[in-house]
């Protein structure tokens, strides 16, 4: 395999081939995923699910503590 050295000719086609379908994806998400996919939503996304997720801990070690609170 080290013998095979592609031609110029060949690996230009070929990257024009990938251009031509990367270009392509691209123009081809909706609007729906480059929203998704935006900065702001991510960021509002992550702090809303740490957000549950305290809350989640809280919900799960409050009988411990508010019994002993009661007292």
């Amino acid at each position: 395999m080290r013998d095979f050295e592609p031609t110029d000719h060949f690996v230009s086609r070929v990257m024009e081939d990938i251009h031509a379908y990367e270009t392509a994806r691209r123009l081809d998400m909706t609007k729906k995923e480059l929203l998704l996919f935006s900065r702001p939503v991510r960021f509002a996304l992550s702090t809303g699910g740490v957000l549950l997720g305290i809350a989640n801990i809280i919900r799960i070690v409050s009988p411990f503590i508010y019994p002993a609170l009661c007292r």
